[in-house]
């Protein structure tokens, strides 16, 4: 049960952390239609932070799960790139620079993420047992 609560968490904390992307936008006022969307001001700020925080989530992710984090940090920032790559060609189709800086950074923040998560977790063995077991020697 431990096990499943600990990749369970580093799902989780993966698929959470490239959101932040989002926050600046949807809580100071994205503004405008498709081509003509305005990004409020800090927006390069916020996509930079989504690189460090993903790269965070899975080095976090890393030592919570150990090695099921192996699973869990390609499939979580697996799902985030393949969203990344969408809104770039998406923003290509639309013209929008900015939207497509997005999906550059989510792809980025994933590849990053898991470069920094997947050596560690390879590297912390598996998760030991709750239970412990002891021999005596005589």
């Amino acid at each position: 049960m431990a096990r499943w609560i600990r990749g369970s968490a580093a799902v989780l904390l993966t698929l959470a952390a490239p959101a932040v992307s989002t926050s600046g936008a949807l809580t100071t006022g994205l503004k405008g239609t498709s081509p003509a969307v305005i990004f409020p001001p800090g927006y390069g700020l916020t996509l930079v932070v989504t690189v460090a925080v993903t790269t965070f989530a899975a080095i976090l992710a890393a030592l919570i799960a150990r090695r099921d984090a192996l699973v869990a940090i390609p499939v979580s920032l697996g799902i985030w790139a393949i969203t990344g790559l969408s809104v770039v060609v998406v923003a290509i189709q639309l013209g929008h620079t900015g939207l497509a800086h997005w999906g550059v950074v989510l792809v980025v923040a994933s590849v990053i993420g898991a470069a920094a998560g997947l050596p560690l977790a390879a590297h912390r063995g598996r998760p030991q047992s709750c239970s412990a077991t002891f021999s005596v020697s005589g």
